[in-house]
């Protein structure tokens, strides 16, 4: 792996740390507590609270925040555009007029705790599948989900599904990288000022990267069927979890920082 790059969106990091040793059903439980609570109570206090809960969880998963945080960069577009649409669509007392549109300062307000939202989600999932590889991932969705099993939900496709599409999103953006770097070598022009341009040079990376999507799922799929897969649930994989000391003394954090973001509403 090289190191001057930021991790990519679903990327496993082998480690030891705590961590990367607590079971994936409390990594998942707090994944989502964490989103919850944020979605839930947008004040200021609560949105701290987690982003020191994912903070103090990433300092103890020794994974250089610097290289997460470089993977913000791409999303740099989706949280000017929530910012903006927040500020302007917002009912309020308006603080200055950009070409006749009011910005208010509700909408800057909401605009500010959106992005901050945007980040805890991005942090939080990011911790999960970086601390937690796509086979654990799986037998812990596949156990939290287990009682679905007698209404005749299909929790273990479900959970293979999820893993498998976590653990080809790397692969995927490495693919559309080198896809890019060779339209750039035959003339493409995605920073030209001229936007159908830009256009038709993006479109010129999503075809191809399209086509071999597809064809890396077709060949995962006769892959696993010449190992006679059935889609069944695995008592093996599901059994090996074990809830330790420690996972208990993680659960109770969240689920205290969770009734603190409820009650503070």
């Amino acid at each position: 792996m090289r190191q001057d790059k930021g991790l990519k969106l679903g990327q496993f990091v082998l480690g030891n740390s705590v961590i990367h040793q607590l079971d994936p059903r409390t990594k998942i439980i707090g994944c989502f507590a964490v989103i919850f609570s944020v979605l839930m109570n947008f004040k200021w206090y609560v949105i701290l609270l987690n982003i020191s809960i994912i903070m103090a969880a990433m300092f103890l998963s020794r994974v250089k925040i610097a290289r997460v945080l470089r993977g913000l960069y791409k999303l740099r577009y989706l949280f000017l555009l929530s910012f903006a649409f927040q500020a302007v669509l917002t009912a309020g007392e308006p603080v200055f007029y950009l070409g006749g549109v009011s910005v208010t300062r509700e909408g800057i307000a909401l605009g500010t705790s959106t992005i901050f939202r945007l980040l805890i989600l991005y942090l939080s999932s990011s911790l999960l599948t970086m601390t937690t590889s796509p086979l654990k991932l799986a037998s812990g969705i596949e156990s939290l989900l287990s009682p679905l099993h007698h209404l005749r939900v299909p929790v273990s496709q479900f959970s293979i599904l999820v893993s498998t599409a976590l653990r080809f999103i790397p692969t995927i953006i490495e693919e559309a990288e080198i896809i890019t770097r060779a339209q750039k070598s035959r003339g493409a022009q995605f920073n030209s000022p001229h936007i159908i341009t830009r256009l038709k040079s993006f479109l010129s990376v999503l075809v191809p990267l399209l086509a071999a999507s597809l064809q890396r799922a077709s060949d995962l799929a006769a892959a696993m069927e010449s190992r006679c897969y059935t889609g069944g649930s695995s008592r093996i994989r599901t059994g090996s979890l074990r809830f330790k000391e420690k996972d208990g003394l993680a659960i109770g954090l969240v689920f205290l920082a969770f009734m603190l973001s409820v009650i503070l509403v």
